[in-house]
């Protein structure tokens, strides 16, 4: 079919349970974001299904997840089929899909620029799950980079990613007049000056650089909106952590951990040596192999105690008391704390 890709993914075989899984992987709202983005343009979702070689916008799609393969070969075929160089830009500038998942509420509801920024670090890969944001800082600025576990994926999905985030920041107020900012791109420029200043306005973008990354100035990362909400935040938070440990379900050292964790929890919280010592390894190697997977150790043991927690105080009658002794806490209000920050609602009311 002339024109038309071939859709061939990549695929890796997983050592667990000998299942072979798509990888990587992108959440699905943006894949058919690119249906909807065109279906706007006037062109009917089957074009592009023909292009791309699938039955419907529905194929190849798992857990809520998309390959990346099937995804680049989307956009390419958005800029194919509407003669635009800068389909990923003007797609992501036109903020496609209107919000991702949990990310539209962590930044709606975070105190300030820098709590937003960790937790898009953080959760990232619940949108693209083969890139580990690197955030550094110097004394004026602080960088993010594009850290990618395959290699640089088309330029279309990196147009999209970063101006999909200067649209949304944007409509949130996070604007380059209050958070000062500078996007480097590894590739050239595919477009005219005037698509880039359209899209990214006044913010500077630097193209054909070593890596992908952008600065935030400094004293822009304590500006913070209006619909600031530390309770709403919290939940979103909690949410976030249950679709990473969904999506990380599968690996190994993320289950091994969690059931350390659970043994060693009636003796109280464990620390990461404390697991890492069953594990025949060091504390620092274990963090590091959370890291390279987006994950850290304290968001597994609050997701085991989490568990742990709903799941004595709906199937059983021990006392509140007893069950933050079981998940390892040395008081009841730190425990309520916890448990209010997981879930919104106290131990009591969460029970009844």
């Amino acid at each position: 079919m002339s024109g038309h890709i071939i859709l061939q993914p990549r695929y890796f075989t997983a050592a667990i349970e000998g299942k072979t899984m798509p990888a990587p992987t992108v959440a699905f709202e943006l894949y058919d974001a690119v249906f909807q983005y065109l279906e706007r343009l006037g062109y009917p979702q089957q074009t592009l299904c023909d292009h791309v070689n699938v039955r419907s916008r529905f194929d190849f799609r798992s857990n809520g997840r998309t390959p990346l393969s099937l995804y680049e070969k989307a956009l390419i075929a958005g800029a194919e089929i509407t003669g635009d160089s800068a389909f990923g830009m003007r797609m992501g500038g036109s903020g496609f899909p209107a919000h991702i998942g949990v990310f539209y509420f962590l930044s709606m509801t975070a105190k300030d620029v820098s709590q937003i920024m960790e937790s898009v670090c953080k959760f990232f890969p619940l949108a693209f799950d083969f890139i580990r944001l690197e955030v550094e800082t110097d004394a004026s600025s602080l960088h993010t980079v594009f850290r990618y576990q395959v290699p640089r994926p088309h330029r279309h999905v990196i147009e999209y990613i970063t101006a999909y985030w200067y649209s949304i920041s944007a409509q949130m107020s996070f604007d380059a007049k209050n958070v000062p900012r500078v996007l480097y791109l590894e590739n050239q420029q595919c477009c005219d000056d005037s698509v880039v200043d359209e899209i990214f306005q006044s913010t500077t973008i630097l193209f054909g650089q070593p890596e992908d990354r952008f600065d935030l100035r400094l004293e822009g990362l304590g500006y913070h909106s209006d619909l600031t909400d530390h309770n709403l935040f919290s939940l979103s938070e909690s949410r976030a952590v249950n679709l990473m440990m969904r999506l990380r379900s599968e690996d190994r050292i993320a289950r091994e951990i969690c059931h350390h964790v659970t043994q060693l929890l009636t003796e109280g919280a464990p620390g990461i040596n404390d697991v890492a010592k069953r594990m025949n390894c060091s504390g620092r190697t274990l963090q590091r192999r959370l890291a390279e997977r987006n994950l850290s150790y304290q968001m597994l043991l609050d997701y085991v105690r989490k568990d742990m927690a709903i799941e004595m105080l709906c199937k059983t009658t021990l006392p509140i008391t007893r069950i933050a002794e079981r998940t390892g806490f040395a008081d009841d209000s730190t425990f309520h704390r916890a448990f209010r920050r997981w879930t919104g609602l106290s131990p009591g009311s969460y029970r009844h």
